[in-house]
This record gives C-alpha cells, structure tokens and sequence, in this order.
C-alpha cells in the first residue's frame, strides 16, 4: 500500500491527460496584448512626429546651443531625410537644451555640422533635417 500512495496524483495536479488550459490563456491574452502595443508603435514610426521648426529655432537661440559650420559638400549630400544617418557626424545635444528640445518616443535630436536633424533611435534613419539651424 505505500507504494500506491507514492504514485498518487496530487491533489492540485491535472487530471491524467487533462491540459491546464489557465496558463495558455494567459499567453495568448499577453501576445495580443503585445501585438497592440507593436500596432501603435508601428502606426507612430509611420507616422513621424510633426517638427515645429519655429520651436525649435527658439529654443536653440533661447539656451545657447553652440554654432557650427556646414558640412563638407560631400558628406551633406550623404545627409538626407529617410536614409541612415553616416557614422560619425553626429553628435546628441547637452546640457538644458537637451531637456528642453521636444521628446518623441523613439526618436533622438541630433546635430550635425549647422544642421539639427531628429532620427530614429533604433534604426538611426534620419526623419527630418532642420537645415542651417545652428549659424
């Protein structure tokens, strides 16, 4: 008889060949919940953020970010709105203009020679170009 016991089925365990259904719905209800918030962040990279370029030429006056010269030509023309953005021209805002500037999720404010262009942070594509906003 104590063998019998050893093989007996805990009390909180499934029936033999039952399935715990509960932990399979909770997986679904978490991939729709995740496919929805992918939806939205797909609908948002599709849809760039709208630049107030008059708000941000205030602010870059207003907190002093430094001036800078224009590009050489043959890397400005690599600069353009929807391509990559070229390694190793860019450099982020710091200190209060960085607070300042306009957050975007996804998105990071960069300049770049005279110009200030906002990218996309994981793809590092370039989204828009304020052009000549640092002279």
């Amino acid at each position: 008889m104590p063998c019998s016991a050893a093989i007996a089925q805990p009390d909180h365990a499934p029936a033999h060949g039952a399935r715990d259904k509960s932990h399979h719905q909770g997986q679904a209800q978490k991939r729709e919940h995740r496919s929805y918030d992918d939806r939205a962040e797909r609908n948002y990279r599709d849809n760039p953020p709208r630049i107030e370029e008059r708000l941000i030429q205030r602010l870059l006056r207003e907190y002093g970010a430094p001036r800078a010269e224009s590009l050489p030509p043959g890397i400005e023309r690599n600069l353009a709105r929807g391509k990559p953005l070229p390694p190793g021209i860019a450099k982020r805002f710091d200190g209060p203009i960085a607070n300042e500037l306009p957050r975007y999720p996804g998105y990071e404010w960069q300049r770049v020679g005279s110009d200030v262009v906002l990218i996309d942070a994981a793809t590092r594509v370039v989204v828009d170009i304020l052009v000549d906003a640092l002279r």
